[in-house]
């Protein structure tokens, strides 16, 4: 083989690798975005923020009856404590499109009892332009074995 052509293949192979390496990098990523997005929900309704849960929930600001119910229960679940989250369950890590999904989180404040709330994510986005996670609803609390409807 041809000393050109040797070099010609190995650079391919490296611009493949890394084309592949910053796809996985962008799915990761929004996989933690999703993550985040639900710990900031609860911890924002755990210190009493009504205004940014309703803020992060997409479309909550507008609809009054959102803005009630959330504001609710916000000032039920308040406390004092720090935020401690026990487990969290979302949709699947690996999806290389846009998808909506359910994560069911596990948290407690301070040495109050565990919270369960289901909070419903939209993934939009693709590989090439990477992705965008939104917060379309927060469930008030649910029975701790109970699970999160899916999609």
């Amino acid at each position: 083989m041809r000393r050109a052509l040797r070099y010609a293949l190995v650079g391919l192979a490296a611009l493949a690798f890394l084309v592949v390496s910053a796809g996985l990098a962008r799915v990761l990523g929004a996989a933690n975005a999703e993550r985040d997005a639900a710990v900031e929900m609860v911890k924002a309704q755990s210190h009493g923020d009504s205004g940014a849960v309703i803020a992060g929930i997409r479309g909550c600001r507008s609809d009054p009856v959102c803005r009630e119910r959330l504001a609710a229960q916000v000032a039920r679940l308040r406390s004092r404590g720090k935020v401690r989250v026990l487990r969290l369950d979302g949709p699947s890590h690996f999806a290389l499109a846009a998808r909506t999904g359910t994560t069911r989180i596990v948290w407690r404040a301070g040495d109050a009892i565990p919270v369960v709330q289901c909070v419903k994510l939209r993934r939009a986005g693709d590989l090439r332009e990477g992705f965008r996670v939104e917060v379309l609803a927060l469930s008030p609390p649910i029975r701790r074995d109970a699970g999160c409807p899916r999609g």
